[in-house]
């Protein structure tokens, strides 16, 4: 069983995601999730059968706090931004920084949402950010459930891995 943690400004597209990949659908208007949403989805990968617990965390500032408590236990996490409003990563350092105060080092991919749109974010900034927290990254629309899967996918292998290392599993 591995928990997985949302992370991000709100109206990034989080709580989409979510629900393309476990109910495999896709609401058009915008509800802001209120604290946190909890979602199961069975996997199996490779060799394993993995329990997926994922957690929606609300992106409004009003739940900074909450959100270090919703972190704990973490297995990995993604962080999400829209493609269409560059402020969306202009606090990634202090939502990785919240993150791993809590969790200590946890897979992290991060996940340019809202491809199907133009971009307002340039490459430079997008390899920069890769660069600097040394992760990956994965452009995604959750409208068009483009790499969707593929997202939860490479979170799902990385923990995998670093269980794996640990000889945990």
């Amino acid at each position: 069983m591995f928990k997985l943690v949302f992370l991000g400004e709100g109206a990034v597209g989080k709580t989409s995601l979510v629900g393309r990949y476990v109910y495999d659908s896709f609401e058009g208007g915008y509800l802001a999730t209120i604290g946190t949403d909890i979602h199961i989805k069975m996997v199996n990968l490779e060799d394993a059968k993995v329990k997926l617990v994922i957690w929606d965390i609300a992106g409004q500032d009003s739940f900074a706090q909450l959100r270090k408590a919703y972190y704990q236990n973490a297995s990995g996490a993604f962080f999400v931004f829209d493609t269409t409003r560059p402020e969306t990563i202009e606090r990634v350092d202090k939502w990785v920084d919240a993150l791993y105060g809590v969790t200590g080092d946890i897979p992290l991919v991060l996940v340019e949402n809202k491809v199907d749109l133009p971009t307002e974010i340039s490459e430079d900034d997008k390899k920069q950010l890769t660069e600097k927290l040394g992760v990956s990254m994965i452009q995604t629309s959750a409208k068009e459930d483009t790499n969707v899967e593929e997202a939860f996918i490479t979170m799902t292998k990385e923990i995998l891995e670093k269980a794996r290392t640990r000889k945990i599993i």
